[in-house]
């Protein structure tokens, strides 16, 4: 298959799933239509190595992707995968709506309350409720966990990699 756009992180294998090969994907790609049509992906074990797998079928259990993939047929070879990176060709996501945004683009974006630089992203939690940014100070007082709702996010801004909030007193 020829890959004409960039390759995206979109998250990394978590775990094996049964004894034929399955693995679980720990994703950030955003709802599962994001990802329902991927054909291939490439994993990343280490940083000289990326092989590319064919899906051969995504299925669910609960809220986590299961993949098969072609060249994985044993619960041993899907358990070497664990930890690794798993990166996709752009053009086989499914477009990002207004406002939506891959976790890849949220990391390492400067967090700004009131025009003060408070810190940059470092994490993305997923919640069921709503994302959590998790927030490395800037005045060393550690992390901070900031709601990705429009009550507290007021803006991001890709482009000048910022996010602006609106934290309450003491925060």
């Amino acid at each position: 298959m020829d890959i004409s756009g960039e390759l995206i992180k979109i998250g990394r294998i978590s775990g094996a799933q049964g004894l034929k090969g399955e693995v679980k994907l720990f994703h950030d790609s955003g709802d599962r239509e994001r990802i329902a049509g991927l054909r291939e992906i490439h994993i990343k074990t280490s940083e000289a190595e990326d092989k590319l797998f064919t899906v051969l079928g995504i299925r669910y259990h609960k809220i986590i992707p299961i993949l098969s993939l072609e060249g994985v047929d044993s619960r041993s070879t899907a358990e070497s995968l664990i930890g690794a990176d798993v990166y996709v060709d752009s053009n086989m996501l499914a477009p990002l709506g207004d406002g939506e945004y891959m976790v890849s683009d949220l990391i390492g974006l400067n967090v700004y309350d009131d025009g003060m630089l408070i810190g940059a992203v470092t994490e993305v939690l997923d919640n069921p409720a709503h994302d959590i940014l998790k927030v490395n100070s800037n005045d060393g007082r550690g992390e901070i966990l900031i709601p990705l709702v429009d009550v507290f996010v007021s803006k991001i801004n890709i482009e000048s990699r910022s996010i602006d909030v609106n934290l309450p007193e003491g925060l």
